[in-house]
Parts: structure tokens; C-alpha cells; sequence
């Protein structure tokens, strides 16, 4: 009996003091060996070869990177030949996603408009929504239910809120058929973060409408006369000043009316 590699997951890091690469490396080559472990060897030359290359090319300037420090994340594999004995030790497959990447902080994961093929999950660090920084996805938390459905485009940009954030992205529709428990979990997972968007959406709404009612009752209080009244006033002056004429005119009618009486008294006689 032999065994052939499916996948093989490798985190390489970089044993330079004060290095920060660290990444995964997934090895899908055509691989086989009379153990696992005959095969894990040949694919960790693979993955630890990919590595070098990927971090001479950001680090070579610095320095380069001669021994790094690997081991494997996960792995599947196919038996091939007879069936193993009894006794013998079964193949190793864990259940992962379909792949698995590293950001830093303010990296994007995922954009707005991008066509949705995967539904994410956060193994570690923190990730955000670029528009909406209050909507936080730790550990164990997923994003991305646009996925859930086919042709659907990704509703909001997602950003790594921390360094050395590590995020799972998995095909729904593969991970149906190898592992139904771990779909069903993240498609919960995903519903309960439509609900926690639209709650956020809600509660920022209802802030918005006690902002504009605080607004609204400042300006009533200030009393400022209606804009209309304002031009109506300023378009007629000279109606204002004929009043006070005619007051005026009454007033001094009032005071002279006595003295006029008398004088025609006195001249009848």
C-alpha cells in the first residue's frame, strides 16, 4: 500500500530575529511514498522552496532566508493499493478550508463589488468592515454570506484589524460534500452575521433620527420668524410708516378738537 498527496498545508516562518513573515503555503503537486511521511517530505521541499522565493522577493535586500522553521498545518491523502491491515495507522485528513491566508493590518481580505465565491472565516487576529469600523469579526467569527448564494457580488470591503491575522476561505458547495457539520456551522455562522449587520444598521439609524430631532427643536426654540413672514416685511415698508401717520394724526386730531369747539362758541356770541 502507498499513499498520494491530496493537499498539504505548511506554515513556514523566517528565523531571523525581528522578521515578521510568516505565511502558509498550500502543495497540491502529484506526490507519493510508501508513508505520509514520505510524501510530507518531498512537499515540504516544495512549500519551503516557495517560501524562499516569496520572501527574498519583499526581504532579499535585508537578508535572506537559508533555514526557516516549517511545520504542517494540515493534510489529506488517497490510499492507493491494498487495503491497509488491521491495525495499521489510517491516513490523515483534516478537514480545512479551501484556503488560508495571512494579512496585516489594513490589508483588504475581500472588496466590495469582487465576485463572492467563499465564505471566510477568522482563525486569528481580527478583522473589520472598512466602512463600518464598529462591525468587528474575531476568532470563530465569518463573513462573507454573500457567498451563500451563486452569482452574488460581495456587499462590503473587510480589512485585517490586526497584524498577523489569519483568515479561512471555504468553497460552500466543496465543503457540503466533505465535511456537512462544518457547512452547516458556518452557514449559521454567516446568517447570524446578516442579522448583527442589519442590528448595527438599525441602531446607527436610530442615532441619525435622535441627532435630526435634537436639530429640529434647537431651531424652534430659537424662534426665528418663518422666511416668508421675513420677506413680507421687507417688501412692504411703506404700509408700516402709513400707520404710524394715521396714529399720529388722530392723536394730535384729539388734543386740537377742545380748543376749536371754544373759539366757535365764543364767536357766536
Amino acid at each position: 500500500m502507498a499513499f498520494r498527496l491530496k493537499e498539504v498545508v505548511f506554515r513556514v516562518r523566517c528565523r531571523e530575529e525581528g522578521c515578521p513573515f510568516t505565511n502558509d503555503f498550500s502543495v497540491k503537486e502529484i506526490i507519493m511514498g510508501a508513508t505520509q511521511a514520505d510524501v510530507d517530505s518531498e512537499a515540504l521541499k516544495i512549500a519551503r522552496d516557495q517560501a524562499m522565493t516569496k520572501h527574498d522577493a519583499i526581504y532579499g535586500r535585508k537578508h535572506t532566508m537559508l533555514n526557516p522553521e516549517v511545520h504542517k498545518v494540515a493534510g489529506s491523502y488517497e490510499q492507493i493499493g491494498a487495503a491497509a491491515p488491521a491495525g495499521a495507522r489510517a491516513p490523515l485528513r483534516l478537514e480545512r478550508p479551501t484556503r488560508v491566508q495571512r494579512f496585516e493590518r489594513g490589508e483588504r481580505i475581500v472588496a466590495k463589488g469582487e465576485r463572492a465565491t467563499t465564505v471566510c472565516e477568522v482563525m486569528r487576529g481580527a478583522a473589520v468592515n472598512e466602512a463600518r469600523p464598529g462591525i468587528v469579526y474575531r476568532p470563530g467569527s465569518t463573513f462573507g454570506a454573500a457567498a451563500l448564494f451563486e452569482h452574488r457580488k460581495r456587499m462590503a470591503s473587510i480589512v485585517a484589524a490586526e497584524n498577523d491575522t489569519l483568515v479561512g476561505f471555504y468553497d460552500m458547495r466543496e465543503l457540503s460534500k466533505t465535511d456537512p457539520a462544518k457547512a452547516h456551522e458556518l452557514y449559521n455562522e454567516a446568517m447570524e452575521d446578516i442579522f448583527n449587520v442589519l442590528a448595527y444598521l438599525e441602531n446607527y439609524s436610530s442615532s441619525l433620527e435622535k441627532k435630526v430631532a435634537k436639530l429640529a427643536a434647537a431651531a424652534k426654540k430659537a424662534g426665528k420668524p418663518p422666511a416668508k413672514r421675513r420677506a413680507a416685511k421687507k417688501a412692504s415698508p411703506g404700509k408700516t410708516r402709513l400707520k404710524k401717520a394715521v396714529k399720529r394724526a388722530a392723536k394730535k386730531a384729539t388734543k386740537t378738537a377742545p380748543k376749536k369747539a371754544a373759539v366757535r362758541k365764543a364767536r357766536r356770541k
